[in-house]
Formats: structure tokens, sequence, C-alpha cells
């Protein structure tokens, strides 16, 4: 069952106030900011969908929450709020086919889930094996937000491969991460908010 997250009927619709800053330009400036590339996954009777998305962050750590953003223009929109659990994969660097993939950049015919191997955590939801990170959902709530819905997703099981590091995307290119500045021990972490 799909709950609407704690915000009023009237914030949630509200047209902003004010003057904005063009979206051409919100465009051009969001366009620089780099971020994880990971492929959103699903399952609706047997079939499974995806999409490839940036706009994936955590929300808490107690309990594990994290959201993603999906444009409800997408067909796998319609199915993440239909099968109420999501899959997020965050893709290794060598993964950008993939990306492209369940982006539609190969075209409609493509078989998103044609490469890699695939099974499955708690949710059902499609699991790539070889994914940097997996975080399988069950949707705590939703947000309205114009052209796309937040989707909030309690987080029911997860895995990770240590030691790959993740695909990025930023300024309309796909990038890989060269050079890092300190490494944090495990004790040093818990200094970082997740």
């Amino acid at each position: 069952m799909i709950r609407d997250a704690h915000m009023s009927p009237q914030t949630a619709a509200a047209e902003p106030s004010g003057q904005l800053a063009p979206s051409s330009d919100y465009i051009r400036a969001m366009g620089q900011h780099v971020a994880s590339v990971c492929v959103i996954t699903t399952t609706v009777g047997g079939e499974r969908f995806g999409l490839t998305a940036t706009a994936v962050s955590s929300v808490c750590a107690t309990p594990p929450r994290l959201l993603i953003c999906v444009n409800k223009s997408g067909a796998s929109h319609e199915k993440i709020s239909e099968a109420g659990h999501f899959c997020v994969n965050v893709l290794n660097e060598d993964q950008d086919p993939l990306a492209k993939a369940f982006a539609g950049m190969l075209g409609k015919a493509a078989d998103r889930f044609g490469s890699g191997e695939w099974t499955t955590l708690k949710t059902g939801s499609p699991v790539l094996a070889a994914a940097a990170a997996n975080f399988d959902c069950r949707i705590a709530g939703t947000l309205d937000q114009f052209t796309h819905t937040i989707f909030l997703g309690d987080v029911v099981a997860v895995s990770c491969q240590l030691g790959h590091d993740s695909l990025l995307y930023g300024s309309k290119k796909f990038r890989q991460l060269r050079k890092t500045f300190s490494s944090l021990d495990a004790n040093n972490g818990e200094t970082l908010h997740f």
C-alpha cells in the first residue's frame, strides 16, 4: 500500500510563488552536478521494468530510507507505483552500456535486461548482481512534484561489491572517478552523513 509522506495537500500541489530562474538556466546548471548512475527496477505480474536515474539520495540511515525522483512521462513510473517496490542498482564504472540501454539510448527494441546477471533480494525487484550496490526498497510514501514523483523507499535489503567505483554522470557525459583525496577508515566514516 502506498501512503503519502507527511506533506499537506496544499504544499504538495501549490505552484511556486515569486520569480524563479528560467528552466533552461536551471537545467544547464544542474548539468554540472555530478552524480552516481543508477538503474531503478521493478516487476509487475512477472514482467520487469527499469530506467536510468541519477536523482537518487539517502534520506536517513535509521530507519534506512532513500528517495528516487521519476519522471511521470516514463513507462516505468506507473509500474513502480503499481508494484509498491523498487530496487536501486548503483552501476559500477564499466556498466555504461547498461545505463544507455535503460535510458533508451540504444533504441526501444533493445533488451534492457539482456546484459548482466539479474537476481532478486526481498521484494522481487530485479537486482543487478555485478552492480556496485543494490538497495531493495518498499515504497513508504510519495510526493507529487509537477513533472516528477518522489518515491520514498524503505530499504528492506542491500548488497554491495566493495572495491568497485560507481559510474558517474555530469556535463552530459558518463564519467569515471580518477582521483581520490583521502581514504576514510571504518571509524571515521561515521562523521559523514548518509
